[in-house]
Protein backbone atom coordinates (compact mmCIF):
# COMPACT_ATOMS: atom_id res chain seq x y z
CA UNK A 1 0.00 0.00 0.00
CA UNK A 2 1.24 3.55 -0.59
CA UNK A 3 2.90 5.44 2.27
CA UNK A 4 0.34 8.27 2.55
CA UNK A 5 0.30 8.80 6.32
CA UNK A 6 2.72 10.33 8.84
CA UNK A 7 3.04 9.40 12.53
CA UNK A 8 3.71 12.47 14.63
CA UNK A 9 4.76 10.34 17.61
CA UNK A 10 7.28 8.19 15.74
CA UNK A 11 8.05 10.91 13.19
CA UNK A 12 7.95 8.53 10.22
CA UNK A 13 5.71 7.79 7.26
CA UNK A 14 3.37 4.77 7.23
CA UNK A 15 0.45 3.25 5.34
CA UNK A 16 -3.18 2.55 6.25
CA UNK A 17 -2.41 -1.10 7.08
CA UNK A 18 0.16 -0.01 9.68
CA UNK A 19 -2.61 1.43 11.79
CA UNK A 20 -4.08 -2.01 12.45
CA UNK A 21 -1.09 -4.31 12.67
CA UNK A 22 1.94 -2.18 13.41
CA UNK A 23 3.10 -0.20 16.42
CA UNK A 24 1.19 2.83 15.17
CA UNK A 25 -2.00 1.13 16.24
CA UNK A 26 -1.40 2.26 19.87
CA UNK A 27 -1.36 5.96 18.95
CA UNK A 28 -3.43 6.17 15.85
CA UNK A 29 -4.65 9.60 16.96
CA UNK A 30 -1.11 10.89 16.25
CA UNK A 31 -1.25 9.80 12.59
CA UNK A 32 -2.12 12.38 9.97
CA UNK A 33 -2.10 12.65 6.22
CA UNK A 34 1.32 13.27 4.73
CA UNK A 35 -0.17 16.15 2.77
CA UNK A 36 -1.61 17.82 5.90
CA UNK A 37 1.63 17.44 7.84
CA UNK A 38 3.62 18.75 4.91
CA UNK A 39 1.28 21.76 4.58
CA UNK A 40 1.62 22.52 8.29
CA UNK A 41 5.41 22.28 8.09
CA UNK A 42 5.43 24.50 5.01
CA UNK A 43 3.38 27.08 6.91
CA UNK A 44 5.73 26.97 9.94
CA UNK A 45 8.76 27.07 7.67
CA UNK A 46 7.31 30.07 5.82
CA UNK A 47 6.83 31.93 9.13
CA UNK A 48 10.42 31.21 10.17
CA UNK A 49 11.68 32.27 6.76
CA UNK A 50 9.82 35.56 7.10
CA UNK A 51 11.37 36.13 10.55
CA UNK A 52 14.82 35.23 9.27
CA UNK A 53 14.36 37.54 6.29
CA UNK A 54 13.49 40.40 8.69
CA UNK A 55 16.54 39.55 10.79
CA UNK A 56 18.66 39.49 7.67
CA UNK A 57 17.42 42.98 6.77
CA UNK A 58 17.99 44.19 10.33
CA UNK A 59 21.49 42.73 10.45
CA UNK A 60 22.28 44.22 7.05
CA UNK A 61 21.18 47.65 8.32
CA UNK A 62 23.25 47.14 11.47
CA UNK A 63 26.23 46.16 9.32
CA UNK A 64 25.82 49.30 7.24
CA UNK A 65 25.57 51.40 10.41
CA UNK A 66 28.73 49.82 11.80
CA UNK A 67 30.55 50.42 8.51
CA UNK A 68 29.33 54.01 8.53
CA UNK A 69 30.46 54.36 12.17
CA UNK A 70 33.93 53.13 11.16
CA UNK A 71 33.99 55.62 8.28
CA UNK A 72 32.91 58.39 10.68
CA UNK A 73 35.67 57.43 13.12
CA UNK A 74 38.21 57.43 10.28
CA UNK A 75 36.95 60.82 9.12
CA UNK A 76 36.97 62.26 12.66
CA UNK A 77 40.42 60.83 13.31
CA UNK A 78 41.83 62.45 10.17
CA UNK A 79 40.00 65.71 10.83
CA UNK A 80 41.03 65.87 14.49
CA UNK A 81 44.58 64.85 13.59
CA UNK A 82 44.75 67.91 11.35
CA UNK A 83 43.11 70.03 14.05
CA UNK A 84 45.73 68.92 16.60
CA UNK A 85 48.48 69.86 14.15
CA UNK A 86 46.86 73.24 13.51
CA UNK A 87 46.45 74.04 17.19
CA UNK A 88 49.96 73.01 18.12
CA UNK A 89 51.34 74.88 15.11
CA UNK A 90 49.55 77.91 16.55
CA UNK A 91 51.08 77.21 19.95
CA UNK A 92 54.52 76.90 18.40
CA UNK A 93 53.98 80.11 16.42
CA UNK A 94 52.79 81.93 19.55
CA UNK A 95 55.72 80.72 21.64
CA UNK A 96 58.14 81.64 18.83
CA UNK A 97 56.59 85.12 18.59
CA UNK A 98 56.77 85.46 22.35
CA UNK A 99 60.43 84.44 22.28
CA UNK A 100 61.14 87.25 19.80
CA UNK A 101 59.25 89.76 21.96
CA UNK A 102 61.15 88.69 25.06
CA UNK A 103 64.48 88.97 23.26
CA UNK A 104 63.62 92.50 22.10
CA UNK A 105 62.58 93.42 25.63
CA UNK A 106 65.83 91.92 26.93
CA UNK A 107 67.90 93.97 24.46
CA UNK A 108 66.03 97.15 25.38
CA UNK A 109 66.38 96.54 29.12
CA UNK A 110 70.06 95.68 28.76
CA UNK A 111 70.69 98.86 26.74
CA UNK A 112 69.02 100.98 29.43
CA UNK A 113 71.19 99.36 32.11
CA UNK A 114 74.35 99.84 30.04
CA UNK A 115 73.53 103.49 29.27
CA UNK A 116 73.02 104.18 32.98
CA UNK A 117 76.39 102.65 33.76
CA UNK A 118 78.06 104.55 30.88
CA UNK A 119 76.62 107.82 32.22
CA UNK A 120 77.88 107.08 35.70
CA UNK A 121 81.28 106.16 34.30
CA UNK A 122 81.40 109.52 32.54
CA UNK A 123 80.48 111.36 35.77
CA UNK A 124 83.13 109.42 37.63
CA UNK A 125 85.83 110.23 35.06
CA UNK A 126 84.96 113.95 35.26
CA UNK A 127 85.23 113.84 39.05
CA UNK A 128 88.58 112.08 38.86
CA UNK A 129 89.89 114.61 36.34
CA UNK A 130 88.82 117.54 38.56
CA UNK A 131 90.25 115.78 41.60
CA UNK A 132 93.66 115.40 39.92
CA UNK A 133 93.64 118.97 38.69
CA UNK A 134 92.72 120.41 42.10
CA UNK A 135 95.40 118.29 43.74
CA UNK A 136 98.03 119.70 41.41
CA UNK A 137 96.80 123.26 41.90
CA UNK A 138 96.65 122.88 45.68
CA UNK A 139 100.20 121.47 45.88
CA UNK A 140 101.41 124.29 43.65
CA UNK A 141 99.82 126.93 45.96
CA UNK A 142 101.67 125.40 48.91
CA UNK A 143 104.99 126.31 47.19
CA UNK A 144 104.11 130.00 46.71
CA UNK A 145 105.00 132.89 49.01
CA UNK A 146 102.41 134.24 51.37
CA UNK A 147 101.18 137.02 49.15
CA UNK A 148 100.67 134.84 46.08
CA UNK A 149 99.33 131.90 48.16
CA UNK A 150 96.75 134.17 49.78
CA UNK A 151 95.28 135.21 46.42
CA UNK A 152 95.07 131.68 44.96
CA UNK A 153 94.37 129.48 47.96
CA UNK A 154 90.84 130.83 48.47
CA UNK A 155 89.94 130.00 44.87
CA UNK A 156 91.35 126.46 45.22
CA UNK A 157 89.53 125.91 48.53
CA UNK A 158 86.24 127.01 46.97
CA UNK A 159 86.77 124.58 44.06
CA UNK A 160 87.60 121.74 46.48
CA UNK A 161 84.42 122.39 48.51
CA UNK A 162 82.39 122.26 45.32
CA UNK A 163 84.16 119.01 44.43
CA UNK A 164 83.22 117.58 47.84
CA UNK A 165 79.57 118.49 47.16
CA UNK A 166 79.78 116.77 43.80
CA UNK A 167 81.23 113.74 45.51
CA UNK A 168 78.32 113.64 47.98
CA UNK A 169 75.84 113.85 45.13
CA UNK A 170 77.69 111.10 43.28
CA UNK A 171 77.69 108.81 46.31
CA UNK A 172 73.98 109.39 46.90
CA UNK A 173 73.04 108.30 43.44
CA UNK A 174 70.92 105.13 43.43
CA UNK A 175 72.80 101.94 43.02
CA UNK A 176 72.74 100.74 39.45
CA UNK A 177 71.73 97.22 38.59
CA UNK A 178 74.58 95.02 37.45
CA UNK A 179 72.26 92.31 36.13
CA UNK A 180 69.17 91.94 33.95
CA UNK A 181 66.55 89.75 35.58
CA UNK A 182 64.55 87.39 33.40
CA UNK A 183 61.63 85.16 34.37
CA UNK A 184 59.24 82.93 32.48
CA UNK A 185 57.07 80.32 34.13
CA UNK A 186 58.12 77.62 31.71
CA UNK A 187 57.22 74.82 34.10
CA UNK A 188 53.66 76.12 34.37
CA UNK A 189 53.51 76.33 30.59
CA UNK A 190 54.89 72.82 30.22
CA UNK A 191 52.44 71.46 32.80
CA UNK A 192 49.56 73.11 30.98
CA UNK A 193 50.70 71.75 27.61
CA UNK A 194 51.18 68.33 29.19
CA UNK A 195 47.49 68.03 30.04
CA UNK A 196 45.83 70.42 27.59
CA UNK A 197 43.27 69.12 25.15
CA UNK A 198 41.28 65.92 25.39
CA UNK A 199 39.87 63.09 23.33
CA UNK A 200 36.32 62.74 24.57
CA UNK A 201 34.32 64.60 27.21
CA UNK A 202 34.41 63.85 30.95
CA UNK A 203 31.18 62.56 32.50
CA UNK A 204 28.98 64.80 34.58
CA UNK A 205 29.80 64.85 38.31
CA UNK A 206 26.98 63.40 40.42
CA UNK A 207 25.55 65.29 43.38
CA UNK A 208 25.67 63.31 46.65
CA UNK A 209 22.09 63.94 47.72
CA UNK A 210 22.46 62.71 51.31
CA UNK A 211 25.31 65.19 51.86
CA UNK A 212 23.57 68.17 50.26
CA UNK A 213 21.94 70.07 53.14
CA UNK A 214 19.52 73.00 53.12
CA UNK A 215 19.56 75.70 55.78
CA UNK A 216 17.69 78.93 56.22
CA UNK A 217 20.09 81.09 54.20
CA UNK A 218 22.77 78.55 53.23
CA UNK A 219 23.11 75.52 50.98
CA UNK A 220 25.78 72.87 51.61
CA UNK A 221 26.62 71.08 48.35
CA UNK A 222 28.82 68.05 47.73
CA UNK A 223 29.45 65.91 44.64
CA UNK A 224 31.43 62.84 43.58
CA UNK A 225 34.98 62.97 42.26
CA UNK A 226 35.29 62.43 38.49
CA UNK A 227 38.04 59.96 37.60
CA UNK A 228 38.92 60.77 34.00
CA UNK A 229 41.97 60.81 31.74
CA UNK A 230 43.10 63.48 31.13
CA UNK A 231 42.17 64.76 34.59
CA UNK A 232 39.64 67.56 34.89
CA UNK A 233 40.91 71.14 35.23
CA UNK A 234 38.05 72.20 37.47
CA UNK A 235 34.53 71.53 38.63
CA UNK A 236 32.19 74.36 37.62
CA UNK A 237 29.11 74.95 39.77
CA UNK A 238 26.37 77.28 38.53
CA UNK A 239 23.35 78.64 40.35
CA UNK A 240 20.02 79.60 38.87
CA UNK A 241 16.29 79.82 39.38
CA UNK A 242 15.40 78.89 35.80
CA UNK A 243 16.96 76.67 33.15
CA UNK A 244 18.20 79.64 31.13
CA UNK A 245 19.52 81.86 33.87
CA UNK A 246 22.59 80.31 35.49
CA UNK A 247 25.55 82.17 36.97
CA UNK A 248 28.88 80.60 37.89
CA UNK A 249 29.45 80.52 41.65
CA UNK A 250 32.43 78.15 41.95
CA UNK A 251 35.31 76.89 39.84
CA UNK A 252 37.99 74.67 41.39
CA UNK A 253 39.07 71.14 42.24
CA UNK A 254 37.24 70.74 45.55
CA UNK A 255 34.17 68.52 45.58
CA UNK A 256 32.10 70.56 48.03
CA UNK A 257 30.90 74.13 48.28
CA UNK A 258 28.82 76.28 50.64
CA UNK A 259 26.45 78.90 49.24
CA UNK A 260 25.74 81.73 51.69
CA UNK A 261 23.32 84.67 51.84
CA UNK A 262 20.50 82.77 50.13
CA UNK A 263 16.83 83.78 50.33
CA UNK A 264 14.76 81.70 52.78
CA UNK A 265 12.01 79.43 51.43
CA UNK A 266 13.37 79.69 47.87
CA UNK A 267 13.89 76.97 45.27
CA UNK A 268 17.30 77.00 43.55
CA UNK A 269 18.67 75.04 40.61
CA UNK A 270 22.28 73.84 40.70
CA UNK A 271 24.13 72.89 37.51
CA UNK A 272 27.50 71.15 37.66
CA UNK A 273 30.03 69.98 35.09
CA UNK A 274 33.64 68.84 35.00
CA UNK A 275 35.92 70.87 32.74
CA UNK A 276 39.05 69.61 31.03
CA UNK A 277 39.36 72.43 28.54
CA UNK A 278 37.07 70.87 25.96
CA UNK A 279 33.44 71.29 25.03
CA UNK A 280 30.85 71.24 27.82
CA UNK A 281 28.36 68.46 27.14
CA UNK A 282 27.66 66.51 30.33
CA UNK A 283 26.02 68.36 33.21
CA UNK A 284 24.14 67.42 36.36
CA UNK A 285 21.09 69.36 37.56
CA UNK A 286 19.96 69.35 41.19
CA UNK A 287 17.17 71.21 42.99
CA UNK A 288 17.53 72.54 46.52
CA UNK A 289 15.18 74.69 48.57
CA UNK A 290 16.18 76.84 51.53
CA UNK A 291 14.21 76.47 54.74
CA UNK A 292 11.26 78.66 55.56
CA UNK A 293 11.24 81.29 58.32
CA UNK A 294 8.18 80.71 60.49
CA UNK A 295 8.89 82.33 63.83
CA UNK A 296 5.69 80.86 65.28
CA UNK A 297 6.78 77.33 64.45
CA UNK A 298 8.38 76.30 67.73
CA UNK A 299 7.73 73.76 70.48
CA UNK A 300 7.03 74.79 74.07
CA UNK A 301 8.66 73.04 77.02
CA UNK A 302 8.89 74.02 80.69
CA UNK A 303 11.00 73.10 83.69
CA UNK A 304 7.77 72.53 85.67
CA UNK A 305 4.19 73.75 85.95
CA UNK A 306 2.48 75.53 88.81
CA UNK A 307 -1.06 74.11 88.94
CA UNK A 308 -2.26 76.66 91.51
CA UNK A 309 -1.86 79.47 88.96
CA UNK A 310 -4.23 77.65 86.56
CA UNK A 311 -2.14 78.77 83.59
CA UNK A 312 -2.82 77.33 80.12
CA UNK A 313 0.84 76.36 79.56
CA UNK A 314 0.31 76.07 75.80
CA UNK A 315 2.02 77.37 72.70
CA UNK A 316 -1.17 79.12 71.57
CA UNK A 317 -1.62 80.95 74.88
CA UNK A 318 1.77 82.63 74.42
CA UNK A 319 0.86 83.96 70.96
CA UNK A 320 -2.64 85.38 71.59
CA UNK A 321 -1.50 88.76 73.00
CA UNK A 322 -3.70 88.28 76.07
CA UNK A 323 -2.27 89.19 79.48
CA UNK A 324 -4.54 86.63 81.21
CA UNK A 325 -3.32 83.52 79.34
CA UNK A 326 0.16 82.06 79.25
CA UNK A 327 2.60 79.80 81.08
CA UNK A 328 3.66 79.56 84.74
CA UNK A 329 6.30 77.41 86.44
CA UNK A 330 6.82 76.32 90.01
CA UNK A 331 9.56 77.83 92.16
CA UNK A 332 13.16 76.71 91.62
CA UNK A 333 15.56 76.75 88.66
CA UNK A 334 12.70 77.59 86.32
CA UNK A 335 12.64 77.99 82.56
CA UNK A 336 10.15 78.34 79.73
CA UNK A 337 11.74 77.24 76.44
CA UNK A 338 10.95 77.60 72.74
CA UNK A 339 12.63 75.06 70.46
CA UNK A 340 12.65 75.77 66.72
CA UNK A 341 13.10 72.94 64.18
CA UNK A 342 16.29 74.67 63.00
CA UNK A 343 18.30 77.80 63.74
CA UNK A 344 16.43 81.03 62.97
CA UNK A 345 17.53 84.70 63.02
CA UNK A 346 15.87 86.66 65.82
CA UNK A 347 15.90 90.47 66.13
CA UNK A 348 13.67 90.81 69.20
CA UNK A 349 11.51 88.84 71.65
CA UNK A 350 8.27 90.17 73.17
CA UNK A 351 7.24 88.97 76.65
CA UNK A 352 4.69 90.18 79.20
CA UNK A 353 3.66 89.49 82.82
CA UNK A 354 1.00 86.83 83.38
CA UNK A 355 -2.15 88.16 85.12
CA UNK A 356 -4.09 85.50 87.00
CA UNK A 357 -5.89 85.50 90.37
CA UNK A 358 -3.63 87.80 92.43
CA UNK A 359 -4.23 85.60 95.48
CA UNK A 360 -2.79 82.62 93.59
CA UNK A 361 -0.16 84.17 91.25
CA UNK A 362 1.98 87.29 91.42
CA UNK A 363 1.93 89.37 88.23
CA UNK A 364 5.64 90.15 88.60
CA UNK A 365 6.71 86.52 88.96
CA UNK A 366 9.76 86.18 86.69
CA UNK A 367 10.88 89.78 87.08
CA UNK A 368 14.72 90.13 86.99
CA UNK A 369 15.01 86.80 85.20
CA UNK A 370 16.88 86.33 81.92
CA UNK A 371 16.28 85.84 78.20
CA UNK A 372 18.79 83.29 76.88
CA UNK A 373 19.63 81.44 73.67
CA UNK A 374 21.61 78.28 72.84
CA UNK A 375 22.92 76.49 69.79
CA UNK A 376 23.13 73.06 71.43
CA UNK A 377 20.49 73.16 74.19
CA UNK A 378 23.31 72.89 76.69
CA UNK A 379 25.32 76.10 76.78
CA UNK A 380 23.15 79.19 77.29
CA UNK A 381 23.97 82.85 76.68
CA UNK A 382 22.03 85.67 78.34
CA UNK A 383 20.94 88.49 76.02
CA UNK A 384 18.31 90.31 78.05
CA UNK A 385 16.70 90.87 81.47
CA UNK A 386 13.03 90.46 82.34
CA UNK A 387 11.63 93.79 83.57
CA UNK A 388 7.89 93.31 83.97
CA UNK A 389 5.43 96.21 84.15
CA UNK A 390 1.81 95.16 84.82
CA UNK A 391 -0.38 95.06 81.69
CA UNK A 392 2.54 96.04 79.45
CA UNK A 393 4.51 94.11 76.88
CA UNK A 394 8.30 94.12 77.07
CA UNK A 395 10.27 93.97 73.81
CA UNK A 396 13.83 92.75 74.27
CA UNK A 397 16.11 93.65 71.32
CA UNK A 398 18.73 90.96 70.66
CA UNK A 399 20.13 92.22 67.34
CA UNK A 400 19.84 89.43 64.78
CA UNK A 401 21.06 86.38 66.69
CA UNK A 402 20.59 83.07 64.87
CA UNK A 403 19.88 80.14 67.20
CA UNK A 404 17.58 77.14 67.53
CA UNK A 405 16.86 77.26 71.29
CA UNK A 406 15.45 80.25 73.26
CA UNK A 407 14.22 80.42 76.85
CA UNK A 408 13.19 82.59 79.79
CA UNK A 409 15.06 81.65 82.98
CA UNK A 410 14.59 82.53 86.66
CA UNK A 411 15.54 81.21 90.08
CA UNK A 412 12.01 81.60 91.48
CA UNK A 413 8.50 81.46 90.10
CA UNK A 414 8.50 82.25 86.38
CA UNK A 415 5.60 83.23 84.18
CA UNK A 416 4.84 85.02 80.92
CA UNK A 417 1.72 85.76 78.93
CA UNK A 418 3.64 86.29 75.67
CA UNK A 419 6.60 84.71 73.94
CA UNK A 420 6.63 86.22 70.48
CA UNK A 421 9.68 86.23 68.21
CA UNK A 422 10.41 88.83 65.56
Amino acid sequence: MPLCLYCLSCQEVCCVACLSVDIHKEHSDQVKSVVDVADEDRKILTEHLEKIQKLKTTYADEQNELLQALRNIDFDEADNDQAIDREFDRIIACTEARRKVLKKQLQKKSKICRDSIYLKQEDLENLIAKLNRYLDEGQHVLTLNDFNALSQSKVIIKKMKMLEMKNIEFCQQRELSNSVLFHISSQMLLDMINIMGSIGVPPAPLFIEQKCKSHLTRLDIEWELVDYDPPVFAYVLELGQSDNNFIEVYRGLKTKYHLHDMQPNTLYLLRLHASNGGEIKNTSIFEMKTLNIDLNNWTLSMSSIYPTAKAENTHASLLDNQFTTGAATDIGAAWIKATFPYSVPINSVTIAPLHKDPHLWGETNGDSGSLQYSHDNGTWTTVGTIEYVPMHHQKIIVGGITAQYWRLSHDGYLGTSSLIFH
